[in-house]
């Protein structure tokens, strides 16, 4: 009896994954990563075309790690079929600080040519009753950050450091 239900669950399990194996889900995104002489981490990603033949360009990330191999910055480039050449859009700026995480979002400044407009922030923060998620937006008017949603996840942590 054993065997027959095991037969028949083996069976079962074969022609699922042959029923599946025939729709294939197309690849929408293909992705490159490589590493400079400065230590900065480049992922590339790429649009595959429909019928799946084709790269073509579409995103940057630009990644630079502190001593610790914590995540510093992180640069998103767009891909700019006019001039050829993956083009600054925003980056993400991270700071450590004890048990908290500051992410900065900044948009590129073609004037400045720099990330200078910093538009949104989030603040992650680790405490002995669980994590701490503030949003902030920037007031230009106040000149001033605005909380704009905060989420707290009580669970306490199982080890200190």
């Amino acid at each position: 009896m054993k065997t027959l239900v095991m037969s028949f669950v083996i069976a079962a399990a074969g022609l699922f994954n042959s029923a599946f194996a025939g729709n294939t889900v197309q690849q929408r995104f293909a992705y490159n990563t490589d590493t400079d002489s400065t230590g900065a981490e480049m992922q590339y990603v790429y649009k595959v075309s429909a019928d799946g033949q084709y790269l073509r360009h579409h995103l940057q990330y630009r990644c630079t790690y502190d001593s610790q191999r914590r995540l510093l910055t992180k640069e998103i480039l767009r891909w700019d079929a006019a001039s050829a050449k993956y083009c600054p859009a925003y980056a993400l700026h991270y700071a450590y600080e004890g048990d908290a995480v500051t992410v900065e979002c900044a948009l590129w400044s073609r004037h400045d040519q720099a990330y200078t407009d910093v538009r949104e922030k989030a603040v992650y923060a680790a405490d002995a009753l669980g994590l701490t998620y503030q949003a902030y937006e920037y007031d230009a008017d106040a000149d001033a950050w605005r909380l704009t949603g905060e989420h707290e996840v009580d669970a306490a942590l199982l080890a200190e450091r």
